[in-house]
């Protein structure tokens, strides 16, 4: 499957897997059987109550609040409150992402909410499998207007991009914040290094080491090579001793 390549603000560039089909497919039926289920549960519930839908004014104006806004409004609500997820695509370990990298702005997810009429509305969902196959990017024609994509959380690591040099018996770790990294992390920074000397480019060494130090949260006047050279040593160690 192709890759969704982003350049960072910190000038490093990373690449995301989409979404596949059969991801949003399997999503989008895990939302509907929540909606089923609420469906349910709301039915059971006002007729227990003796309150019947079809008793004028009060029984649409309880159907709409209660019944159909949730529905209505369930994508939206989730994606701004959940981090870019639904729960059927919690379910399926993807997110939706804006394609500098960042979490997409509110105004990004009322977008893709309001071009959802379109996508899965109007035509079924076919206009939005359509485009989300041709286009290869996890994008619905929502996606494209608000500078979106859906992606997988889970990137596929191989054991050589992690691979380490076997460290000695009584290695001290120099940072254990380093732990707080991902494997996806650890893929990116070697990658840095490599690029950075293929390159001679300190910039981005230095840019890439600014970035690691707020994330694990340390200050360090290290030499900015040696630095992330040690972060993937400590990393190895913390994670082999977990």
């Amino acid at each position: 499957m192709s890759q969704i390549q982003i350049q960072t603000t910190q000038n490093v560039a990373l690449s995301f897997t989409p979404a596949s089909v059969g991801d949003r497919i399997l999503a989008h039926f895990i939302d509907w059987v929540i909606f089923i289920a609420w469906f349910l549960i709301f039915a059971l519930v006002y007729s227990g109550m003796g309150i019947s839908l079809s008793n004028g004014k009060i029984g649409m104006v309880i159907f709409f609040i209660f019944m159909l806004l949730p529905v209505m409004l369930y994508d939206l609500l989730f994606e701004v409150f959940m981090n870019g997820q639904s729960l059927g695509k919690r379910a399926m370990n993807i997110r939706v992402l804006a394609l500098d990298g960042t979490p997409p702005t509110l105004g990004a997810y009322i977008m893709r909410w309001m071009f959802r009429l379109i996508d899965t509305g109007i035509f079924g969902s076919m206009v939005a499998l359509i485009v989300t196959a041709v286009n290869g990017k996890g994008q619905r024609v929502g996606d494209i207007a608000a500078g979106t994509a859906v992606v997988k959380l889970k990137q596929t690591v191989s054991l050589a991009q992690l691979k380490q040099e076997k460290l000695q018996d009584n290695y001290v770790p120099m940072f254990p914040e380093a732990s707080l990294l991902s494997d996806r992390d650890v893929v990116t920074i070697r990658a840095v290094l490599k690029k950075g000397r293929d390159e001679n480019n300190s910039l981005l060494v230095w840019e890439a080491a600014q970035k690691v130090k707020e994330v694990i949260g340390i200050q360090t006047d290290m030499d900015n090579v040696v630095f992330l050279q040690q972060i993937l040593q400590d990393h190895t160690y913390l994670m082999t001793v977990e």
